[in-house]
């Protein structure tokens, strides 16, 4: 993957929203808990972290291994998955098509993490070889003072349901500090010139 693709999204900012709208995501994360049953995100780790996968190896939606760190998992198991590997729809993933079709093709691992209180990402940098890049859209309870989402030292603040690319390649940490959980789509995105395109003639401000 050449940079240059990245670089044209991270020009336009660390942080910035799109034209697509996932609507009534508050609705949309009840029937989630209704229908399916969330599982531990990256079990190793004692931190309360759940997650629901939206694409995975055979549509499956066991989490194993796409819920997991794959270094970890990979690791222990012998194995050699990457983010390109999880591609397959599974039965919670048509509740998504706004935000999720305009990125169809280009989908890689793909799920809803859902933080219980006191649940949280320590800073961290995303997979710095920039072959995949990372939209998000916050479902329910995501902003501050509630839940912060941290950038390089800034506290991000969103509109639930409404799409986003984020750069996560630089500095950042979340975590949630109040009494509900805090339910994030994360999608990671092939990096090439097709997608970059889409994001480009998709913002919601040009």
């Amino acid at each position: 993957m050449d940079i240059k693709y990245y670089n044209h999204l991270a020009l336009l900012g660390a942080h910035y929203s799109l034209k697509f709208d996932l609507l009534h995501p508050h609705e949309i994360v009840k029937t989630m808990e209704d229908q399916f049953d969330f599982v531990k995100y990256n079990p190793r780790k004692p931190i309360d972290r759940w997650g629901l996968s939206l694409t995975s190896l055979d549509g499956g939606m066991t989490g194993i291994p796409d819920l997991d760190s794959l270094f970890e998992y990979n690791k222990e198991h012998n194995t050699s998955y990457v983010e390109k590997d999880f591609i397959v729809q599974t039965p919670a993933y048509p509740y998504f098509t706004d935000v999720l079709h305009p990125f169809e093709n280009y989908l890689f691992r793909t799920h809803i993490l859902k933080l219980n209180p006191g649940g949280f990402f320590p800073p961290h940098r995303d997979d710095t070889r920039l072959n995949a890049f990372r939209l998000i859209v916050p479902l329910k309870n995501c902003n501050p003072p509630k839940v912060n989402f941290v950038l390089e030292n800034k506290i991000l603040n969103f509109e639930e349901g409404r799409l986003y690319f984020v750069d996560t390649v630089k500095m950042h940490y979340i975590f949630n500090a109040s009494l509900d959980p805090s339910y994030w789509l994360v999608m990671n995105v092939k990096c090439n010139e097709k997608s970059v395109e889409q994001v480009l003639s998709s913002l919601k401000y040009k």
